[in-house]
């Protein structure tokens, strides 16, 4: 009968004990790895956490893995090769085997307080009586005090995942809980030997085997990995081996994915140990002493040749108690046939039980050959195993180490890497900027360009201007030739149409006239000035009197003599002398008569004053105003100054042309090409 095979399903290298200890009790071992322990993909919250580790009033370790790694991160961040634990943070675990761990790197009392379940340092029972122990985290909040926890800071080293009930129950009571990870749990890809050895098992007539299935994630994974490597029947086989559990909820998580037979057994490895044995007792049965080595057959007792006639005695009473109606006759001659076939039948039954003797002590010889040659296969795979091991340790160590220096090197470019994520935002800035496509930069200018016209309308009322800027920005348009400027193009269509409508006005002429009206103001005649003639006009009466006064003589030279020629002569020349020395005029206004020097050169002021605001009002477009000052300058003129002077009038003149000129028109607007351009880049 093949030996039962007890399959070990704890992380690699944390079963060592558990399988020296279940080979010393006559079991074979299969390591099958359900879960890969490694460190957290993160370790800066642990790091941070154990940085302020005198802040907690409570420090919570689920497992010797969190105990493991996480007192390995404070040696790093204290700068030590051992971590030196605050005497005054007490520390919290679940099971014994979390309490050893602590006790190995120096945690434990009388130094610290560490709280556990009841019975997990060994000295009491867990429970009440009759029940078996707890090793879990209703039992250790069983020993907590939750009232002393109220408002403190509580910190729970775990791995990735697990349960969160712990947590839960402390922050019900009031604790500030920060929850870290200092470890990974991931699933592990088991080797083609450690299949093939599941396989053999589940064959028939292979070996029985028992899995310790000793976390809930173990099972879950243990069912995945078997749907993805083993064929359905031999899954079917897989689910009703035995398996043995060490708490209830990794039994209640085996039943619900199909596991049926489930052992339970007590926490720790002792209790494994112990519910294995009973497992192979039940299977095989207790191996006897005695049945170490099997005895040899006894020898057969010597055979004495009996005397003729006590053989022909026993034979005679065999065949008369076997028939009565035999007759004496054929009882005589049957009688010495007895004496041949004995020593036949004897030799014949020796013969047998000699071979079978020789093949049950060739068959125990070939067995105990091949049990040697298997314990020195296991011997040598165990040595093997342990080198690998020990090799594996001294790698994880330069691992952890190189992984120090790493984080160090990072911790000294987190600086760097945030600076350079600042310029690469910053130039991510810079590149969306530069890369805005060609249809956003046309319309920005378009938009520009319309801005510019239609201000420029609204404070100038240059039309052109606009006109120009509409059919520019339309025709820009029209290269692109894309289907949405279509709305856009209508509306700069109509703007163009109202744009032409609008009459031609000279402003600029106008404007133009009114500053030719206020050069000149400076030098017209004023009603009160001395001199009161200008010299071109003296010049003209003065040919005109001395044609008058030639024509008269003319006209009487035939009548008179030389005398009467001379006294004309000097009667003409008398008189146009005078003419130009006594002037009679008539005036109405004769305040115009009696400005001084001073009034006169504010009178002229005043009149280009209004000039100048006529001009502004013209420009702005500010009909009721233009007019105003316009008629006030005209009024002005025409009071004080000489009407009959040339430069007089052609002033007048100027300022006629300018008002007729400036005609009074209303000005569209671009509004609504803009409120399309606006719709079109919100869209």
């Amino acid at each position: 009968m093949p030996r039962p095979t007890v399959v070990v399903t704890r992380p690699a290298g944390q079963s060592r004990q558990l399988t020296e200890a279940l080979q010393a009790a006559g079991l074979d071992v299969l390591g099958f790895p359900l879960l890969a322990i490694g460190p957290a993909a993160d370790d800066a919250p642990l790091r941070a956490a154990l940085a302020r580790l005198a802040d907690f009033a409570l420090v919570v370790f689920v497992s010797p893995n969190a105990i493991q790694y996480a007192l390995d991160a404070l040696a790093a961040v204290q700068g030590n090769a051992v971590a030196q634990w605050p005497p005054g943070v007490p520390v919290a675990v679940v099971g014994p085997a979390s309490v050893t761990a602590l006790a190995e790197r120096g945690i434990a009392a009388p130094d610290h307080r560490v709280i556990a379940p009841a019975g997990a340092d060994g000295n009491g029972a867990n429970g009440a009586a009759g029940e078996e122990p707890r090793f879990d985290s209703e039992a250790l909040w069983a020993q907590l005090e939750p009232a002393a926890l109220n408002g403190r800071a509580v910190l729970i080293v775990r791995g990735n995942g697990g349960r969160d009930w712990l947590g839960d129950r402390l922050r019900e009571a009031g604790a500030d809980v920060t929850a870290v990870e200092a470890y990974q749990r991931t699933l592990p890809e088991p080797g083609i030997m450690q299949w093939q050895a599941v396989r053999d098992g589940l064959s028939p007539g292979g070996a029985p085997q028992a899995w310790l299935l000793t976390s809930s994630e173990a099972v879950r994974n243990l069912e995945t990995l078997a749907r993805q490597n083993l064929s359905p029947q031999e899954l079917a086989t897989l689910k009703q081996v035995q398996c043995i559990a060490p708490h209830a909820r990794i039994a209640e998580q085996a039943e619900a994915l199909g596991f049926a037979r489930i052992l339970r057994a007590a926490p720790g490895d002792a209790g494994l140990l112990a519910a294995c044995k009973q497992w192979a007792d039940a299977y095989a049965g207790p191996v006897p002493a005695s049945a170490a080595v099997p005895a040899a057959p006894p020898a057969p007792p010597p055979v004495q040749p009996p005397a003729m006639t006590n053989r022909v005695e026993r034979v005679t009473q065999e065949t008369t108690s076997s028939s009565t109606t035999i007759p004496p006759a054929a009882t005589a001659s049957a009688a010495p046939a007895p004496s041949f076939a004995a020593p036949r039948r004897n030799a014949a039954l020796w013969a047998l039980v000699a071979v079978l003797v020789l093949a049950t002590a060739g068959g125990f010889w070939w067995l105990q050959q091949r049990v040697d040659h298997l314990t020195e296969e296991l011997a040598r795979r165990q040595q093997s195993n342990d080198a690998l091991v020990q090799e594996t340790r001294v790698l994880s160590r330069n691992a952890q180490d190189t992984v120090k220096e790493l984080q160090a090197k990072v911790g000294a470019l987190d600086g760097q890497v945030g600076e350079t994520r600042d310029k690469q935002a910053a130039l991510e800035q810079v590149y969306q900027d530069l890369m805005r496509n060609r249809d956003d930069w046309e319309i920005a200018e378009i938009q520009q360009l319309l801005t510019n016209a239609g201000q420029q309308l609204q404070l100038t009322g240059n039309v052109q201007v606009a006109l120009a800027a509409l059919q520019s920005a339309d025709a820009r348009l029209a290269r692109t030739d894309k289907p949405q400027y279509n709305l856009l193009r209508r509306a700069l269509a109509r703007d163009i149409a109202r744009m032409k409508a609008v009459p031609d006005t000279d402003l600029t002429g106008a404007a133009i006239k009114l500053d030719e009206a206020i050069n000149q103001i400076d030098a017209l005649p004023l009603l009160s000035s001395e001199r009161m003639l200008e010299r071109t006009e003296a010049e003209d009466r003065k040919d005109a009197n001395r044609g008058a006064a030639k024509g008269a003589r003319d006209a009487a030279a035939p009548a008179a003599g030389g005398i009467g020629a001379w006294f004309g002569r000097v009667w003409g020349f008398m008189r146009e002398e005078m003419a130009q020395v006594i002037r009679i005029r008539k005036v109405e206004d004769t305040e115009a008569l009696l400005l001084s020097g001073d009034q006169g050169w504010f009178l002229r002021e005043n009149v280009k004053l209004r000039l100048l605001n006529a001009r502004l009002a013209l420009l702005s477009r500010n009909e009721p105003v233009f007019r105003n000052d316009l008629s006030a300058a005209q009024a002005m003129i025409g009071r004080y100054f000489d009407t009959r002077s040339r430069r007089v009038q052609t002033v007048l003149t100027l300022l006629k042309q300018a008002q007729a000129g400036a005609v009074t028109v209303q000005l569209p607007t671009m509004a609504e090409s803009l409120g399309a351009l606006r719709a079109l880049k919100k869209e």
